[in-house]
């Protein structure tokens, strides 16, 4: 599922400088000492303190019940800091730690005894399988599960396995570590089943970025990027501007290959994470239910000019069978662009070359923020099984809760610092960057529940099939089937939820 949060600002930093004409001379080492000792005292004294959302949490006493979570830290059999959503013991990576050390908070906060079941052995797919099979039998085997959205949350939300969220009223959903406004955005039938928050650290590592070739950058004197970013002049025409500059025969063969340099990399799913980040979506909340946007003149007219720039010279598709090795342009830094997601930025800690990382580009200058796409494979939500009821509900609320506040906290900055701020992004003003980014990432829900043919039909139209069909048409084919299935998904949340309410 994809869903839809929005990026905002970057701040300023002020710096003040005292100056002082004839007095200098008359001050003693000991005045000088002294102002300056007042100065800095001021200047700390003006900072801002730091929220900390995990110190006004509803404390409870829940007399050592055992809180017990399903949950997994690879992801396909890889392991990074991103891919973590439990610290069984303090190991010195700072992510894990900080999962430590959430759990050691919990214990001691609320009284429970916090007991994990870590799966590293079933995919994705089939632990929803499993888990549906155990609620399906009555069986309260756990209070919470985090796992990916598209195959295992969604596997559970599509068999009624789990609560929408805002039907637990002690998890505090109008916290700002809930991400409300995106969540309003990601209602099906008015429940919340995917939610955007900072509980698990895939959520960080789940969203897509630009990233560039700082050193290419330089080569060619281009403008100062981020400050391009700064004043809202990050746009999909700029992007594809200067991808066109940096194309270059460099071994003057006639040919491009992975000799040569491109001004950007894309992959399946960049072609969604632009689109999100030009405001758009192909299915979209409209008054509390889902529509398909494929025959909205302004969602056509963006895919039919990417696909037209995707043929152009300058890019490249990375994909295991095309004739460019993408793998050799990264490793030579022979591009300007490329798209990652977060998730994979732990793997270039040792690139030769500096990189920064931009957000998604505005449609326009127009465009009121920098939106983030997070891709539904990588990142993880908490849900809570039906199971629970009564006493065992609330508490299973007001721990998920607190363990987002926690997140926010103490999660979120680790791997902000410490995982996608990498050699590249080591300085101050793309680490500013980044911390806006994640302040408006979205959700692209015909990616999570399929919609019939829809979400193919968009991912084909720019890989696959790129240049050889037209939108509208290829849209035509598979309208009467998407728009059934997006009635039928609305029914079934619909009746299900008023089963839920009717029975409280």
């Amino acid at each position: 599922m994809k869903k839809h949060i929005s990026l905002v600002c970057l701040a300023a930093i002020l710096i003040s400088a005292l100056s002082a004409c004839g007095e200098e001379a008359a001050k003693t080492p000991d005045d000088t000492q002294a102002a300056g000792t007042q100065a800095t005292a001021e200047t700390e004294a003006a900072e801002p303190e730091q929220v900390l959302y995990s110190k006004d949490v509803p404390v409870q006493d829940f007399g050592g019940a055992e809180f017990r979570v399903y949950t997994s830290n690879n992801i396909n059999g890889y392991e990074y800091p991103t891919t973590l959503n439990y610290g069984a013991e303090e190991t010195g990576e700072v992510v894990n730690d900080a999962l430590f050390a959430r759990d050691r908070w919990l214990e001691d906060t609320y009284n429970v005894k916090t007991v994990y079941d870590c799966d590293e052995t079933t995919a994705a797919a089939a632990m929803a399988q499993k888990l549906s099979k155990i609620i399906m039998a009555g069986d309260d085997a756990y209070d919470l599960i985090v796992q990916d959205i598209a195959q295992a949350s969604y596997g559970l939300a599509s068999r009624n396995c789990i609560y929408p969220l805002n039907y637990i009223d002690t998890i505090r959903l109008d916290q700002p570590y809930w991400m409300p406004e995106l969540n309003e955005a990601l209602k099906i039938a008015g429940g919340l089943y995917y939610s955007a928050q900072a509980l698990s650290p895939r959520f960080y590592g789940s969203v897509y970025v630009i990233q560039f070739n700082r050193d290419v950058a330089k080569q060619l004197d281009m403008e100062d990027l981020y400050q391009t970013v700064s004043d809202g002049k990050w746009t999909w025409d700029k992007m594809k501007s200067l991808s066109r500059d940096a194309l270059s025969d460099l071994n003057g063969d006639g040919k491009m290959d992975e000799n040569d340099r491109f001004g950007m990399i894309y992959e399946v799913l960049t072609p969604e994470a632009l689109v999100l980040g030009m405001g758009r979506h192909y299915v979209q909340n409209v008054g509390g239910s889902l529509k398909s946007m494929l025959e909205d003149p302004g969602l056509v007219s963006i895919m039919q000019d990417m696909a037209a720039f995707f043929q152009e010279p300058c890019v490249t598709y990375d994909v295991s069978n095309a004739k460019v090795d993408c793998e050799v342009l990264l490793q030579n830094g022979n591009y300007l662009f490329r798209n990652p997601c977060t998730f994979d930025l732990a793997a270039y800690r040792d690139l030769p070359y500096d990189y920064g990382i931009l957000p998604m580009p505005k449609l326009d200058e127009a465009q009121d923020a920098y939106y983030a796409y997070s891709q539904p494979w990588a990142t993880a939500c908490p849900v809570i099984p039906i199971t629970l009821t009564g006493d065992a509900l609330s508490r299973a609320g007001v721990l998920t809760d607190a363990m987002a506040a926690y997140g926010y906290d103490y999660v979120r900055p680790a791997v902000f610092e410490n995982v996608i701020q990498l050699k590249g992004a080591r300085d101050e003003r793309s680490g500013q960057i980044i911390d806006m980014i994640f302040e408006n990432v979205t959700f692209e829900l015909s990616t999570i529940l399929q919609f019939g043919s829809l979400y193919t039909t968009t991912t084909n139209y720019f890989t696959s099939g790129l240049g050889k069909q037209d939108i509208t048409s290829a849209y035509a084919k598979v309208k009467e089937k998407s728009e059934t299935a997006i009635g039928t998904i609305i029914e079934q949340f619909t009746e299900y939820q008023a089963d839920l309410y009717g029975n409280n």
